[in-house]
């Protein structure tokens, strides 16, 4: 049976070696590299994004931010 510490080291092992498999493939050639780097940008864009929009909601969520007025009331109409 397998306990954690053996689950941490094969993980660990794993990350290694898919790091190493990523260097491989992204020097094969220089197109491979303009392509994974370009990959990459755009995965950490569109994650950068989705945290933004979503620590915002949630700060709005539980106060933190202020959206609208200070009041928290909509404007009164004359």
């Amino acid at each position: 049976m397998a306990t954690l510490t053996d689950f941490v080291i094969a993980l660990l092992t794993s990350v290694l070696e898919l790091v190493v498999t990523f260097a491989d493939v992204a020097l094969s050639d220089p197109l491979s590299t303009v392509s994974f780097l370009f990959g990459n940008i755009f995965i950490l864009l569109a994650v950068g994004a989705f945290a933004y929009v979503a620590l915002g909601a949630l700060g709005a969520e539980l106060g933190i931010i202020g959206v609208g007025s200070s009041n928290g009331r909509p404007p009164q109409r004359e």
